[in-house]
């Protein structure tokens, strides 16, 4: 019996990592163009490099993501078919984000200034393209769990808790508090 309850506990370990690593990812890559674009305008260096480090780094953490995503998903228990619509749409979106950054890093990765001028405009709109569908793929991943109950226990989905009362308590019947 504890031998299958530790085999479980491992299961769970890519669903549990999963979040984390795609909102760090998700945040640097929405940083990433935001110091880019800030750079540019206010011609700070430090920014460009700032936006290049987080393009690189949030890029890795987004290839790690997409790992921890597969084994999350082999790891999922029974959703309903709404979930499951969702979570093809997450898993497609989860390769496109791939396809968007990974050509961005590659060229940041071997630039030798921070941003060249060479095909500036079509980076900084890939990059933005990006961010764009990185803050969708978060807020579709969002609204799997906490809408519709994927990757949640059954124990979880079962019985919601009441609302406790709020400290101010329900209006008096006069209209004032």
């Amino acid at each position: 019996m504890r031998g299958d309850r530790v085999a479980r506990q491992d299961e769970a370990v890519p669903a549990e990592l999963h979040p984390f690593v795609l909102h760090f990812a998700a945040a640097l890559l929405i940083a990433g163009p935001a110091c880019d674009a800030a750079g540019l305008v206010l011609r700070r260096d430090a920014l460009l490099q700032a936006g290049r480090w987080n393009t690189l780094i949030g890029t890795v953490a987004l290839g790690v993501s997409v790992l921890t995503g597969i084994a999350a998903r082999a790891a999922l228990g029974p959703h309903s078919a709404a979930g499951e619509a969702m979570l093809n749409l997450h898993d497609a979106l989860g390769y496109v984000l791939l396809g968007l950054w990974v050509p961005a890093a590659v060229w940041r990765a071997f630039s030798r200034i921070a941003l060249p001028q060479r095909l500036r405009t079509l980076y900084l709109a890939l990059a933005f393209a990006g961010a764009t569908a990185c803050l969708a793929e978060t807020l579709l991943g969002s609204a799997m769990v906490y809408r519709h109950g994927v990757g949640l226990s059954p124990a979880a989905r079962a019985e919601p808790i009441p609302r406790p009362p709020t400290l101010t308590g329900p209006p008096r019947a006069n209209g004032s508090r």
